[in-house]
């Protein structure tokens, strides 16, 4: 049968389905033995709690209905994780299933998209280590829409290349739905398309009608709830990655002048984290050097072994793929339809990234915010290996070497991921259980970090970060945070991290929020969470995600005290 007929190309495309999804469940599976029901960051279980309420309720609320602010950035995943629990799935099943589906989903697309460029194997090749990266499997286990955002885009990008528009549309709403930046897509269709025919074609018109119909009414309620185009809990990030930079550029000199500088930062970070926790500085075996000494932080460390890969290896396979990304041929490429989907993705890698670098300049928990730059880097690797097939040895030999620098990701984002679940269990989640086991139920308790507190705590929490309340920004402004907790009534506050210490996180956030050295207050402490330091520095350098601790206080207004 002639290789180019539709049902031999049918056939190859199910059998890379079953690798890819056999590949996929294989990991995953290795990353959730042998805790299958917990979740590696707390943001998990704030859309939980919508999501039960949603189903149960019959609200989008966090606490009680009326409440004005929205925490959830995610609506669609929401919406999914309330329609299963609805039907009786326990939430965690339905988080993980979806996630492992989702990133499944993301795979074979990429591979669908590649495979007229490359030929079935490297397409292949690419799909799989763009989608085994240890970061993307993380992402598809933390029960976050991440894996999902990256499979709506690229199947967006599969239904412009094969010219359906309608189909497009209503992926590119449903891909705002899970992420509001999923317009940058849009927004790179759409300059794409206006070039290529210089004018705007019924067909565009018909997509952007689509998407603006699936979208829009979620943006219209935020608004009219509160105040904002976006979720609150986006703008409180905003302002909390921007006061963070601030604070740690005023402890460091040598990072003041990356953060007067938001876009320089943000690139800065991203190849930092990159180089460390992707391309082999942290991820390849010892001897090591203390590189992050001169950020302040001695445990960031760089392997030995990865300067010959990233002198020897990542750098001529990057080098080699500028063609591809070269802006030069974006001209050519845009009138080839199996190349055009690849501009838009490019333009799209920019749009993002720039978003982000003037809107929240960080990476995310573990680089969650730009999933997306994993799958651009993994593809420009393995474009790379293919522009040396003039070179079949040196193409053997970093073939390899791509092979087992993605099975170190593997293993060492395992390890990741256990600390993880290891410091939500026996800190986060113990700290919740130790609230619903010995505080009145109707006692308001405070807290920073709300997800799990809220989930497995089974009682209103007091919002503290902003994400539910946007109020509590204009009370930190002021300093007036313990007054905050006194109007609220809070006799409980959940605090992460250790008192009188800043070894335990980049700063000590109750001496920060004016809380433990309060005129008005006192915490008196009654329970202190937390795992042994090495075990939390394993999950912590990788995501920035929490403090070493957890502790819970009795809030003691001066007036009773005295």
């Amino acid at each position: 049968m002639d290789a180019s007929s539709p049902r031999t190309l049918d056939t190859e495309a199910r059998i890379a389905l079953l690798l890819i999804g056999l590949s996929v469940l294989a990991v995953a599976l290795a990353f959730l033995w042998p805790a299958f029901s917990e979740f590696p960051m707390d943001d998990a279980y704030i859309h939980f709690v919508y999501a039960r309420n949603l189903a149960e309720y019959g609200k989008l609320m966090f606490n009680v209905p009326g409440e004005k602010g929205v925490g959830t950035s995610s609506p669609l995943w929401t919406f999914l994780l309330a329609g299963g629990h609805t039907a009786g799935i326990p939430l965690h099943l339905l988080a993980k299933a979806l996630g492992i589906s989702a990133l499944i989903l993301t795979a074979f697309a990429l591979y669908l998209l590649l495979r007229p460029l490359w030929g079935t194997v490297a397409a292949l090749g690419g799909a799989l280590a763009s989608a085994l990266s240890g970061p993307m499997v993380w992402f598809s286990l933390s029960g976050m829409e991440t894996a999902l955002f990256l499979a709506l885009g690229l199947l967006a990008l599969l239904a412009y290349r094969a010219g359906r528009y309608a189909c497009m549309g209503l992926l590119l709403g449903l891909l705002t739905l899970t992420r509001p930046e999923g317009l940058a897509l849009a927004l790179g269709i759409a300059i794409v398309d206006l070039w290529r025919l210089r004018r705007v074609s019924r067909s565009l018109l018909l997509a952007g009608f689509l998407c603006a119909l699936v979208a829009v009414p979620w943006f219209v309620y935020v608004y009219f709830r509160t105040g904002y185009l976006l979720p609150t809990s986006g703008i409180s990030k905003h302002f909390t990655a921007t006061m963070g930079a601030r604070i740690v550029a005023g402890q460091n000199p040598f990072l003041g002048s990356l953060v007067s500088l938001s876009p320089l930062m943000y690139l800065g970070l991203w190849v930092g984290y990159l180089v460390e926790f992707v391309l082999g500085g942290m991820t390849l075996p010892p001897p090591r050097l203390p590189v992050g000494a001169l950020a302040g932080n001695p445990h960031y460390t760089l392997s030995l072994w990865a300067i010959p890969v990233l002198v020897g290896m990542v750098g001529p396979l990057l080098w080699s793929a500028r063609r591809a990304w070269s802006v030069r041929r974006w001209a050519v490429a845009i009138h080839d339809p199996f190349r055009r989907p690849w501009v838009v993705f490019l333009l799209w890698l920019v749009l993002h990234n720039v978003s982000y670098a003037f809107f929240l300049p960080v990476p995310g928990t573990a680089s969650r915010y730009g999933a997306i730059n994993h799958v651009a880097l993994w593809t420009g690797l393995v474009a790379g290996l293919l522009a040396w097939s003039h070179r079949p040895f040196l193409q053997r030999a970093w073939t390899l070497g791509l092979a087992l620098l993605l099975a170190a990701t593997i293993v060492f984002w395992n390890g990741v991921y256990d600390a993880n679940l290891e410091h939500m269990e026996q800190v986060r989640i113990a700290a919740a259980r130790y609230i619903r086991n010995h505080l009145p139920p109707g006692e308001p308790c405070a807290a920073f970090d709300i997800g799990a507190v809220r989930f497995f705590g089974e009682r209103p929490i007091i919002d503290l970060y902003g994400l539910v309340d946007p109020e509590v920004g204009d009370w930190f402004f002021r300093g007036e945070m313990d007054r905050f907790l006194l109007v609220k009534g809070v006799r409980c506050l959940v605090l992460p991290d250790r008192p009188g210490t800043t070894a335990d996180g980049l700063f000590e956030i109750g001496t920060l929020a004016g809380l433990t050295n309060s005129p008005l207050l006192s915490l008196q402490q009654l329970a202190l969470f937390e795992i042994r330091p090495d075990r939390w520095l394993q999950g912590y350098l990788p995501t920035l995600n929490y403090q070493a601790a957890v502790a819970v206080y009795r809030v003691v207004p001066a007036q009773s005290a005295r």
